[in-house]
């Protein structure tokens, strides 16, 4: 008489569906975003959105994200991770038909904030059930599940950007086809997980942790435009601060924690984080502030401006992979780090040896090489998330990656943008005090950067007194990304020190066999006397 075989070996044998399906499902992080930068400028104008309407609408989606990111997983530990996640890309669903679909800028809004709730859930428990599908070999997932997102993404940024040529809403609509796609996906083959024992779930806990994700990416994202020392950047990112204060004193003393802060008492989840840092940032700066050289001093299209990327994310792909292969073989992970530190601070430092006249390949070199040690380091953190929590608490610590993200990001975002056109500025005035360019005249000159900038209309200028301007503000231009890149390189190398120092401190654990390697107890320090 045969027997039905068991779910350990159901979910052994299908593990490449499992893994391909919650790859599947963390694509919407990554096709959302690339979707609304294409298609918010057309919604803004047909619901006839204001300069600040458009501003928060952009960025909506990622303020609910990161609200909801560590109350998704933590309902994922409670409720079922795959349950929830489940839920979250229809969820998702939902949200991308409301966007489509809105009438108005209210209803806009509304899909946005929607649609960053499922992301929230769907990206933060794919990463979760990794350790479900192969927990022998958790290196090999997340190395599997970041290299199949990247690769996706490239694929799914150009279909969002073909969707979005025939309008706006078709253009939102690209995120709810893959979520449906995932969704089906995600049906079977599944392992379901949560947490054998809970106790009251956590309001005030997840309630701080929101307001200071929204308080401190806001106000951060607010820094390049209105200045570090404005109301609108101040305002929110002390309310931030307070609350991830009382976040960090109320889960420290409360006996079921709905995110576990005592467990980064753990060396090598505590270099972790410096690390997410690093990566987030270097991303951060290279999308954005190179992206703006090629267009500004370049003239790149936005076509060739993504085509121009599409090297490093190919080395992302090839990052990750490596990544896994390295770790599964016993590479320890602070060699990987350093390597990886390592190159990313190599990289940044040579973006700021750009010259007016620097060719594609001078970019494209940094930009490959950085590509690959950006996974290799996030693949190397990645597992710690995924391995080092307590069964209970999977859920919640596989989130907080992204809300460290999501974070780093804005604050890479934010720091180089305020550094490039803070000293752009100044580079520029310096310029017309040096030309002895009277204030009349300075409007004047003004307009034509603008104009030159924006692709408009110079046959009104001497020809010959728009190519002296362009060319001043080109130079400048390009001494503030050098300068931009020097700083930001300092900054890398501020987390990299800080997480070097943790991992060595972690090997040093590891070989007086003080150091837990698997999943660490919430109630018990991470280095225990007689583990490892």
């Amino acid at each position: 008489m045969s027997t039905a075989p068991a779910r350990s070996e159901v979910v052994r044998k299908g593990t490449t569906a499992a893994l391909v399906a919650l790859t599947a499902a963390s694509c919407l992080q990554v096709v959302d975003p690339t979707a609304n930068n294409i298609a918010i400028v057309g919604a803004s104008v047909d619901l006839g959105m204001s300069s600040s309407q458009r501003a928060f609408a952009a960025s909506v989606g990622t303020l609910s994200l990161a609200a909801f990111i560590l109350t998704t997983g933590a309902l994922g530990d409670r409720l079922g991770r795959r349950k929830v996640m489940l839920a979250g890309l229809l969820v998702a669903v939902a949200g991308g038909l409301l966007t489509a679909l809105a009438p108005t800028t209210g209803f806009f809004m509304l899909g946005r904030a929607v649609t960053g709730i499922g992301i929230a859930a769907s990206f933060g428990l794919s990463f979760a059930l990794l350790r479900e599908v192969l927990p022998d070999k958790i290196p090999k997932a997340v190395a599997f599940w970041l290299a199949g997102q990247t690769a996706a993404a490239l694929v799914l940024g150009v279909v969002a950007g073909w969707m979005a040529g025939f309008g706006w809403r078709y253009g939102y609509l690209t995120m709810p086809i893959v979520a449906v796609i995932a969704f089906l996906m995600c049906m079977r083959g599944l392992p379901e997980a949560k947490a054998d024992t809970v106790g009251p779930f956590d309001y005030l806990g997840l309630s701080s942790v929101a307001v200071a994700l929204i308080g401190i990416i806001y106000g951060l994202s607010n820094a390049s435009t209105y200045g570090w020392g404005s109301t609108q950047v101040l305002a929110p990112a002390a309310v931030g601060v307070v609350a991830f204060v009382v976040f960090i004193w109320w889960e420290a003393r409360i006996a079921f924690p709905a995110f576990p802060v005592k467990l980064f008492k753990d060396p090598e989840l505590a270099g972790s984080v410096a690390t997410g840092f690093s990566f987030n940032m270097w991303q951060a700066v290279v999308m954005i502030q190179l992206s703006m050289l090629w267009q500004y001093v370049y003239r790149y299209t936005p076509l060739e401006v993504s085509l121009g990327q599409l090297p490093m994310s190919l080395a992302m792909v090839v990052g990750a992979t490596i990544a896994g292969r390295l770790l599964s073989k016993g590479v320890s992970a602070a060699t990987n780090l350093i390597v990886g530190h390592v190159l990313l601070i190599g990289t940044m430092v040579m973006f700021g040896f750009s010259t007016t006249t620097s060719p594609y390949i001078f970019f494209a070199l940094p930009m490959i090489v950085g590509g690959f040690a950006r996974m290799l380091n996030e693949t190397t953190m990645g597992q710690f998330f995924v391995s080092k929590p307590p069964p209970s608490l999977t859920g919640a610590m596989a989130s907080s990656k992204t809300a460290i993200g999501q974070t780093s990001f804005a604050l890479g975002t934010a720091l180089s943008s305020t550094l490039l056109f803070g000293a752009y500025g100044r580079g520029i005035a310096a310029a017309f005090t040096q030309a002895n360019v009277e204030p009349a005249q300075q409007g004047i000159y003004t307009g034509i950067i603008q104009t030159y900038v924006s692709g408009g209309d110079l046959s009104d200028y001497d020809p010959a007194l728009v190519q002296k301007v362009i060319d001043t503000a080109s130079g400048a231009f390009v001494d503030s990304f050098n300068s931009t890149m020097f700083v930001i390189a300092g900054f890398l190398a501020v987390f990299a020190v800080i997480s070097t120092l943790f991992f060595a401190r972690a090997t040093k654990l590891r070989k007086a066999g003080l150091l837990v390697d698997g999943p660490i107890a919430v109630d018990e320090p991470a280095a225990q006397p007689g583990t490892n």
